[in-house]
């Protein structure tokens, strides 16, 4: 009885080793289809996080339609200039980068952030209720492109789609959430709005995009000085939006 009980062990023993053989020669024959052979774990590990690293490190791709609109934004903006827009763009997202990180809004104090300078504000005060802090640091921007243009008789807006880098960091309690080591590579995507004519209200107010930066509900009257969602106050100034391009959202496109 001792003797088969011994024989049924070793029995097993043996099974496991020999499924334990099968699937090292599946694995060592998938290793040498795609080029591991002869390397060791650890190589194939550091081989991986390499190619991570790469990811990272890469530059977003910005996706637009900008040789297609460019020339009809030029025929409806005889002045308008592709590169000034883009410096627009560049000079908005970092005072916005700097009010976020230094949880000041002097660095949004021009007419040029008047739409969208509560939302900041609203942001700023949900980190400083939940004691936590960002910081960009060494914003690069890569690319830019045109992603969208709708012109209406009295309104126009235009979405530019960028490709930047930064340092990025946490902190919550003065304790480090997160870190990037490397830089950040990310997308952001920056609407802007051209009121021609201000007089005239009979433009359709959902072109504007405009959304309460309290709650989000959608701004339908230009006239609207308060949410009709959550009644937190609204002050649009539309006037100063007036013959000239003024951001009215940004959002990072992950």
């Amino acid at each position: 009885m001792i003797t088969g009980f011994l024989f049924g062990f070793l029995g097993v023993i043996f099974g496991i080793i020999f499924l334990i053989s099968i699937v090292y020669l599946i694995i060592r024959n998938l290793l040498n289809k795609y080029g591991f052979s002869g390397r060791s774990i650890k190589s194939i590990y550091d081989e991986a996080k390499r190619i991570e690293m790469e990811d990272k490190e890469r530059h977003k791709q910005v996706s637009g339609m900008t040789k297609v609109l460019l020339p009809e934004i030029q025929r409806d903006f005889k002045d308008f200039d592709e590169k000034e827009i883009y410096v627009l763009v560049e000079k908005s997202l970092r005072a916005i980068f700097n009010a976020i990180e230094n949880e000041d809004m002097s660095y949004l104090k021009s007419d040029d952030f008047n739409i969208i300078r509560e939302k900041v504000q609203n942001q700023i005060n949900d980190l400083q209720s939940n004691n936590i802090s960002y910081r960009y640091d060494d914003v690069v921007f890569h690319k830019h492109a045109i992603k969208s243009y709708r012109c209406q008789k009295d309104v126009a807006t235009i979405e530019i789609s960028s490709s930047l880098e930064y340092y990025y960091s946490k902190r919550k309690d003065n304790k480090e959430l997160s870190h990037d080591e490397i830089k950040k590579q990310t997308r952001y995507t920056t609407t802007l709005v051209y009121i021609i004519d201000n007089t005239k209200t009979g433009f359709d107010i959902n072109v504007l995009g405009l959304h309460c930066p309290n709650c989000g509900s959608p701004i339908t009257s230009l006239k609207q000085s308060k949410c009709s969602y959550c009644n937190s106050a609204i002050n649009i100034q539309i006037a100063s939006l007036l013959k000239c391009w003024k951001i009215i959202n940004y959002k990072e496109d992950y």
